[in-house]
């Protein structure tokens, strides 16, 4: 009996290093991609500020943030080539800043009322004076 319980919860515990290091192996196996990066505009900045996470940048003029502040962009991307980049925090800005998609002809606007809004790019990039929810594809 000791001998068959000792067993079981020694094959359990096998059985659950396996899966803990198998699962993340199987995620990026795929080709998927998630990234997350932060930036710090300083306050009165007199030059432009990029932060870049995987195939999407966002890039803050002087003058944006006036007050300076974090900016944050996380990025999912799948195998096919679809895409959502959560930018972070919400917030307005003084001046535009540049959102650059790489080679997506057009990104998806999560609006709070009415849903997602089609935004045609320029060269992949559209500028924008709020940070939100955008999608697309590569």
């Amino acid at each position: 009996m000791r001998y068959n319980r000792r067993l079981l919860v020694s094959v359990l515990a096998i059985m659950l290093v396996v899966v803990t290091l198998a699962l993340p192996m199987t995620a990026s196996a795929g080709g998927a991609f998630h990234g997350y990066g932060s930036l710090y505009v300083p306050a009165g900045t007199t030059e432009s500020h990029t932060l870049i996470v995987g195939r999407v940048s966002v890039t803050v003029p002087p003058g944006a943030m006036p007050e300076g502040g974090y900016v944050s962009l996380s990025v999912l991307e799948t195998p096919s080539g679809r895409f959502k980049a959560d930018f972070l925090p919400d917030r307005d800005f003084d001046k535009p800043v540049i959102m650059d998609y790489q080679t997506a002809p057009w990104v998806e606007f999560q609006a709070k009322r009415g849903g997602p809004q089609r935004i045609w790019t320029t060269d992949g990039k559209i500028e924008s004076q709020h940070f939100s929810r955008y999608s697309g594809w590569f």
